[in-house]
């Protein structure tokens, strides 16, 4: 009765909740194994592994770690030095950005050589003598006076220099075509002023002797911390996510011909705050070189939770129980393969020697009925099932064949399967990017009354037709739409039902400009969108090719959000996949440099609501603490309203699926006192009500 009574009194309104972006909310799952260089400095170890930054105390034995949300202005760090005379870190990025850390811990970023124009920004070495840094690149050396903060000069040679020495008097750059020197009483900025010398005048024995110190000095701190690793991702790679629960399980492989290089299977979970690894000893041990590359996928076995299936850009699928291997799968006998099991796969090179290295098989999921989907790519037969019952089955299309690039599959609630191409041919090949609509009618073994559909052009409810060059995500939202990402942008099948049709039509959302003008823009137009994920509010999390993370709202007309490197500590602005834990709101991103997490603030909905069932944290809210308040175990659409324990309204609005953010503040923006204030909660048919309190300490 309490409760109706203040819902009755309460007279006023204030601004509904919105999403209040801060660098506490974000994590950086940087790597930090494999460890390659490091300084002493007073007590601490600075240490530089796998392109990231932490120190060991060894006085009080803390562990600290640097990244974009407490330290640094960017990620992925090439090389870095000590300048001892300014007490600075100088930190050097694989972009060519630059920090300069003190150990105060005060940080000046220098981002002109990553925004200067240059032939070739390759860097080779970074070296620091007295308060100068000396960066050496293939378009010439870089200087950084440390003391000032400033890039005092850049000394072009035509040519890459690949090390660099100096002192007070001369500088000494090498260069594959001999050793230049410049003395410094000259203008060095002109060319003519550097003579070529002999290599015996470079390095000096002093130099050398320093270089050599340094060296000895690293690999003597990297010995001493080689036990210390802070708990993190066994490697900087995140290609694809799968969220089960609270458990994230991440794929590290690539797919994609733009990149030459095979990534080492690497499958990780993440889950209650640990990192952990599959064992990968036992494929690189057993399996012939460069077979056990490029993990794409990963899988969890719905009926043993420590069961899972990996798909493979390369060579095949892998069966793992208990975080071992256990089978492999692969149509061709291959030296020392202990655990090789005969399957219906092929190699897009059958007749290569090295034919198993060639078996491209992505796009893994299960279905309602725990069959293993898969896609052969590039094959006469793409679409191939392990059944349940471990017997394999397949389904031919001839509209799809030799189709290299399908890459994630989803089923939708009628049981459907729904599978993105992703590229477009060149001229010389006859495929097409598009979707692939397969309708079983839940029975594998009678193929006689199946529908399938190649969708290559989508078509709107205008009328305008769209070719993508990539299509590449491709998900069910709450509402039972379809949502694909493309290069074109974003389509939603509003009713899949019927996509079989012909001359079916998509629709491209429209977001007014809300200019006067009464004109509107289609959402996403022209973006290109890799990934799209639902959280619990049933807003979209769209990753894109170039430009960051974008959070849209559940009809998709409204910019929630849009994180990008430059404004956020996003890492980078290509993004792989997206994963949201509905138990928690947390949004996990696998971009191309490794993966990083969101503080979202909607949770999936429950389908009860009590005062015990109801969660708040943190409580209390103490002075120190500036990020929202999170209400959760709410039911989906459930109004909320925050008021003093005299039943003064303070703010009201809607959860987030089963979530709701309050900032502290009254609707005028200003912060409220110290007090207790509640949250009265009572879903969208006002059947169910509860109620929470939450103390604040100003």
């Amino acid at each position: 009765m309490k409760r109706t009574i203040y819902f009755i009194f309460l007279l006023f309104t204030c601004f509904v909740h919105t999403m209040h972006a801060d660098d506490s909310d974000w994590i950086i799952h940087a790597s930090y194994h494999d460890a390659t260089k490091a300084v002493r400095v007073g007590s601490k170890t600075y240490v530089l592994a796998s392109g990231s930054l932490f120190s060991y105390d060894k006085e009080d034995t803390s562990v600290e770690t640097y990244d974009k949300t407490n330290a640094l202005s960017d990620f992925g760090i090439c090389d870095m030095a000590y300048c001892n005379g300014m007490k600075t870190l100088v930190l050097l990025y694989d972009n060519a950005n630059v920090d300069l850390l003190s150990t105060d811990g005060e940080r000046w970023n220098m981002p002109e050589l990553k925004q200067k124009t240059l032939s070739d920004k390759t860097i080779n070495e970074l070296k620091v003598y007295g308060n100068e840094a000396f960066i050496s690149t293939n378009s010439g050396v870089v200087v950084i006076d440390v003391m000032r903060q400033i890039f005092s000069n850049t000394y072009y040679f035509g040519e890459k220099i690949t090390s660099c020495i100096a002192d007070d008097k001369a500088i000494c750059a090498k260069t594959p075509s001999g050793v230049f020197k410049g003395d410094r009483k000259l203008n060095l900025l002109d060319a003519s002023n550097w003579k070529k010398v002999g290599e015996s005048e470079y390095p000096s024995s002093r130099f050398a002797d320093e270089s050599k110190a340094l060296k000895e000095q690293s690999d003597k701190l990297l010995a001493e911390v080689s036990t210390i690793v802070p708990g993190s991702p066994l490697r900087n790679y995140s290609y694809r996510l799968n969220m089960i629960g609270n458990r994230l399980l991440v794929a590290g492989g690539h797919f994609s011909y733009s990149i030459p290089k095979p990534y080492t299977g690497t499958l990780m979970k993440y889950e209650d705050g640990r990192w952990s690894s599959f064992d990968e000893k036992a494929a690189l041990g057993a399996l012939p070189a460069l077979t056990y590359t490029n993990t794409t996928d990963i899988i969890q076995d719905p009926s043993d939770p420590e069961h899972h299936f990996v798909g493979t850009a390369s060579s095949g699928i892998y069966e793992f129980k208990d975080y071992k291997l256990v089978h492999h799968y692969t149509p061709y006998r291959t030296p020392n393969d202990e655990f090789q099991v005969s399957a219906p796969l092929t190699s897009i090179l059958p007749d290569n020697p090295n034919n198993y290295r060639y078996i491209r098989t992505t796009a893994l999921s299960y279905d309602h009925d725990g069959n293993i989907w898969m896609c052969n790519n590039e094959c006469d037969t793409i679409v191939r099932i392990m059944k349940k019952d471990g017997r394999w089955t397949s389904l031919y299309y001839e509209d799809i064949r030799r189709t290299p690039t399908f890459d994630r599959t989803v089923f939708d609630q009628r049981g459907w399967a729904w599978i993105n191409s992703r590229r477009k041919a060149t001229a010389d090949r006859q495929y097409y990017a598009g979707l692939l609509v397969i309708n079983t009618n839940g029975t594998l073994d009678n193929k006689s009354d199946d529908q399938h559909r190649f969708i290559t052009t989508f078509t709107n409810l205008e009328g305008i037709t769209y070719s993508p060059d990539l299509v590449h995500a491709v998900c069910e939202d709450m509402n039972g739409q379809m949502w694909i990402g493309c290069d074109k942008g974003v389509f939603v099948s509003t009713d899949p039902e019927n996509v079989m049709t012909a001359n079916y039509r998509f629709t491209q959302i429209k977001v007014p400009r809300n200019d006067g003008s009464d004109l509107a823009d289609y959402l996403m137009n022209g973006v290109n969108v890799t990934c799209i994920a639902i959280d619990g509010g049933n807003r979209k999390w769209m990753g894109t090719a170039t430009d960051g993370v974008y959070l849209i709202s559940a009809d998709g007309k409204e910019t929630v959000a849009h994180f990008t490197s430059p404004n956020s500590p996003l890492i980078s602005n290509t993004i792989n996949d997206i994963a949201v834990d509905g138990q928690t709101g947390r949004v996990y991103i696998a971009t191309d440099c490794g993966l990083c997490s969101y503080q979202g603030n909607a949770t999936d909905p429950s389908e009860s609501m009590t005062d015990s069932s109801l969660k708040v944290f943190p409580n209390p809210v103490r002075p120190e603490y500036a990020g929202d308040v999170h209400i959760t175990g709410l039911m989906s659409d459930t109004d909320v309203k925050i008021v003093t324990a005299s039943g003064q309204l303070v703010c009201e609005g809607v959860s987030y699926g089963g979530e709701f953010s309050w900032d502290c503040c009254y609707r005028t923006g200003k912060r409220v006192g110290s007090g207790i204030y509640y949250a009265l909660c009572t879903d969208e048919n006002g059947k169910h009500g509860a109620c929470a309190k939450i103390l604040v300490i100003k």
